[in-house]
């Protein structure tokens, strides 16, 4: 079984990765493992190199459907969906995605499709009968499902995960600090203000925050500086694999604030479609603490695990970390061993295999 996964992802230096990028390439690499697969995206040059067994093909991209670099120009790319069985489509409303479905709908391939929303204002699924196409659309979440083009809710299967559960593991070495941590972009819908209020509320605590991740909003970037000026906030922009696994294991807490609603006033409708920042803290056996924003409920066990606030509310963030940190030391080695197992199962292995048996018997 030969499976080439398209996504219509533009690389370059000005690219922003976050789930929706990193995803369908964390899949493929470990379908690699299990099968001959192929990842197909897109760059300023062609390229073909290989991460551990996955082959990577990204193709040149000139130009962009009203300069929108999700939803590329180019055909180049056909030549990886003839040489596979299994297509899978990565974000589905992109003209590649549907001239990829349509010509291996062709030539007999099996098709299937997830979805991160978004995508491109021209498209050809709007006009054409592209969604016939299609044996399954995959989502990692409930929530996901709901943003999946109503003629293939019908075909909707969820698979959540995945989490590589050997590389985010505990290190019961590593003692615990006082400190709370945030990983991810930092963008407006993230809603990291929140938690800087929330840290203006545990002053007292003697508790610091950390703030790993790239800064993809100058305005924000700058509003959030001064935000924390005279707070115990530290800002990380590089931190490796390492540092971050290290970051995690020593973390009395993790916190993913994202929210729909941006201080700014704009609407995110998908801010989380899974957060795997949850994932990997609770892989690590360090809490975590999400809003009701998103999928991300789907993600923390609230009240065993960690717990699930209101959105936009520094106060409901700051209430949530009092109560783990004010937990004994027996009942948070509780929290630390269920938050570890009860991730366990949305390992990789797991994810690849269910995606293995869909493919086979759609």
């Amino acid at each position: 079984m030969r499976v080439a996964h398209i996504t219509p992802t533009y690389f370059d230096n000005d690219s922003v990765i976050g789930g929706g990028e990193r995803y369908p390439t964390e899949l493929a690499i470990w379908m690699a493992k299990r099968t001959p697969a192929t990842l197909v995206s897109f760059a300023p040059s062609r390229q073909t190199h290989y991460v551990g067994s996955l082959r990577v093909e990204t193709y040149p991209v000139k130009h962009f459907i009203y300069g929108n670099r999700i939803n590329p120009i180019s055909l180049r790319y056909l030549t990886s969906v003839i040489d596979a069985d299994i297509v899978h489509i990565h974000n589905i409303n992109t003209v590649v995605s549907d001239v990829a479905c349509l010509v291996g709908r062709l030539l007999g391939k099996k098709i299937f499709a997830t979805d991160y929303g978004g995508g491109g204002n021209l498209v050809l699924n709007r006009k054409l009968p592209v969604f016939q196409g299609y044996r399954a659309a995959i989502a990692y979440s409930q929530f996901g499902i709901g943003f999946i083009p109503e003629p293939l809710q019908q075909k909707a299967t969820l698979i959540k995960g995945g989490i590589d559960i050997d590389k985010f593991c505990p290190d019961p070495s590593l003692p615990k600090e006082n400190k709370i941590l945030y990983v991810g972009r930092l963008l407006p819908h993230k809603g990291i203000n929140y938690l800087v209020n929330a840290m203006r509320l545990l002053r007292e605590t003697g508790y610091r925050l950390v703030i790993i991740g790239r800064a993809y909003h100058d305005q924000f970037y700058s509003d959030l500086k001064e935000q924390a000026e005279g707070l115990p906030i530290e800002f990380i922009h590089d931190a490796d694999d390492q540092r971050l696994i290290g970051e995690y294991r020593t973390a009395k807490v993790t916190v993913l604030p994202s929210v729909h609603t941006t201080c700014y006033g704009n609407y995110t409708p998908f801010p989380e479609l899974m957060g795997f920042t949850l994932l990997e803290s609770q892989a690590c056996g360090t809490p975590a603490i999400c809003t009701d924003a998103g999928a991300m409920q789907e993600f923390v066990e609230h009240g065993q695990t960690g717990w699930v606030v209101e959105q936009n509310s520094g106060e409901a963030i700051a209430q949530a970390i009092r109560k783990i940190i004010n937990l004994s030391p027996e009942e948070y080695e509780h929290w630390q061993t269920h938050s570890r197992q009860w991730v366990t199962d949305l390992n990789w292995e797991n994810v690849v295999e269910q995606h293995l048996e869909l493919y086979a018997n759609s």
